[in-house]
């Protein structure tokens, strides 16, 4: 009795009956055409070899992409204000969107605010938290913040991206973050992401994949043979069956969890290897060993003729098999935002580019979650539109001021539609279904 008594207690202190922040307004583009460099695969590559790479927000900049991403990553309302060396965020969680929805009663909002300092180095520290009216210690906050973390599988990679922050510099008027990833982070990330089992698997998909994209020139008789750039679809299926075959021999021997568990990371595997070599990205920037293994021929991998939308695809099923399906998409919609916007160098907004992420997704999701039906699906994969839906009717290349003209911007009803309709191809294809 007393204990309940403690817990509605703490829970009506923790409510409140009105949202400490307020709803966002729709993100503008130019509020992310800072984070520009985060996505150009040159500055990135640098970054991985120990350069550092800075971003630099203002704080209206700062404050439209924290209340954006409050709203999509959570579905809360939040806000950001800067000032010296110190960052104060709220964030008000509906009650009734959440597990605690019983004691609405109470109050309908959990409203969250978090002070932030900035040390001379290193990530920024937690020095308070408040929930409603309760202080929170901030050894308890974090805590839960990475029991949170873990549950979602993020934990590691969380720390490790906190260990790569180099200084924050935080003032009223803006906040600069230096990022270094410095060589011994490299072997942590390599230990964290990558445990010997998954090692053999990286392994076995990156020696198939090499066979299969040097068989096509060994077969050429001719002095100079053509080059030969394959599609996913001629890819993916071999590289799925072997996987199979795995499977169905461990069927006889392994326990049901036990096989799942060994069928998503061959799938991972598969997944990883061919977002890495279609970006042109080395396996050994995660596995040191990968400097031994055989060299992958320079090929044009392709999605129904084009390598971007392969570029899309493999790298959001990728993601996706580590991430979530959430987190890749909104990485995905940031993206085509920076290509539309006016001082960038992108080639504009394209509605298929998304469609081609959020396939992806889908894919690294059933991946993960359903691995031996994947398989099968993979396996008898014949055309590229197994894979992904026809897009091309889709508009692309679209400026800012077009995307707005013609849809209204992100979130308005036309965009929304349009969207609504890609998710409805993605329903249908094949190997997504």
């Amino acid at each position: 009795m007393l204990l309940s008594t403690a817990a509605l207690w703490l829970a009506a202190q923790a409510l409140q009956p009105q949202p400490m922040a307020a709803p966002a307004a729709p993100l503008a583009i130019s509020d992310l055409n800072a984070a520009r460099r985060l996505i150009n695969r040159d500055v990135l590559r640098e970054a991985f070899h120990g350069e550092p790479l800075t971003l630099s927000l203002t704080a209206s900049q700062a404050q439209a992409l924290a209340q954006d991403m409050g709203t999509r990553v959570l579905h809360a309302p939040s806000s950001l204000r800067l000032s010296d060396q110190r960052a104060d965020i709220a964030v008000s969680l509906p009650i009734r969107q959440t597990p605690w929805h019983a004691l609405h009663p109470l109050g309908d909002w959990l409203n969250v605010r978090v002070h932030l300092s900035a040390p001379p180095s290193g990530a920024p520290v937690l020095q308070a938290v408040q929930v409603g009216t309760l202080n929170v210690p901030p050894v308890l906050a974090l805590w839960v913040a990475r029991r949170i973390a873990e549950a979602r599988g993020l934990r590691d990679l969380a720390e490790l991206g906190l260990l790569a922050i180099d200084t924050v510099q935080m003032s009223p008027t803006g906040v600069s973050a230096t990022v270094r990833w410095r060589a011994e982070l490299s072997a942590q990330a390599s230990a964290l992401l990558v445990p010997p089992a998954m090692v053999e698997a990286l392994s076995r998909a990156h020696h198939h994949l090499a066979q299969l994209l040097t068989q096509p020139a060994a077969a050429q008789t001719h002095a100079a043979p053509p080059r030969w750039d394959p599609s996913l679809s001629v890819l993916l299926p071999p590289l799925m069956a072997a996987a199979q075959q795995r499977s169905l021999a461990r069927a006889f021997t392994a326990s049901a969890p036990s096989l799942q568990d060994e069928a998503a990371r061959d799938n991972r595997a598969v997944l990883l290897v061919l977002g890495l070599y279609v970006n042109r990205v080395s396996l050994a920037t995660l596995v040191p060993a990968a400097r031994d293994w055989a060299p992958l021929p320079a090929r044009s991998l392709t999605l129904q003729g084009r390598e971007d939308w392969a570029q899309h695809y493999l790298t959001s099923a990728a993601m996706a098999t580590d991430l979530g399906g959430r987190l890749s998409d909104l990485i995905g919609m940031y993206k085509e935002l920076l290509d539309a916007a006016p001082q960038g160098r992108g080639s504009g907004f394209s509605f298929n580019d998304i469609a081609a992420d959020k396939a992806g997704v889908r894919l690294g999701r059933i991946a993960v979650h359903n691995p031996l039906e994947l398989q099968a699906r993979l396996t008898a994969v014949q055309a590229d539109t197994d894979l992904l839906p026809d897009v091309r009717d889709l508009p692309e290349f679209l400026t800012a001021a077009q995307l707005h003209q013609r849809y209204g911007g992100i979130d308005a009803p036309a965009y929304r539609a349009v969207m609504q309709d890609i998710d409805r191809r993605i329903a249908q294809t094949p190997a997504l279904r």
